[in-house]
């Protein structure tokens, strides 16, 4: 399974009200982007510790749904940017 589709999974349980299971599976998911780091766009690489402040935030005020939206929008878009990556 990629991580695209772990993520989208993740937020269609938040989305479901699975919030438990999901909240389980979260840090784990998070923590396997952290290889992914170097080989992201600057941009993405930019906006991932912000993406994760929101996610995080979101988790605190138990918003499933907004968790969900960062996740499956904001998430999937950063990784997926087309940027290449200088390097130097």
């Amino acid at each position: 399974m990629t991580i695209a589709s772990q993520i989208t999974n993740l937020a269609h349980q938040f989305r479901l009200g699975m919030s438990l299971d999901a909240a389980m599976a979260l840090p784990p998911l998070m923590k396997s982007l952290l290889p992914l780091l170097p080989s992201l766009s600057p941009t993405a690489q930019r906006q991932l510790p912000q993406i994760m402040q929101a996610v995080l935030a979101c988790q605190e005020r138990e918003d499933w749904l907004g968790l969900a939206d960062w996740l499956e929008y904001e998430l999937l878009h950063a990784l997926s940017d087309p940027t290449p990556r200088h390097t130097e």
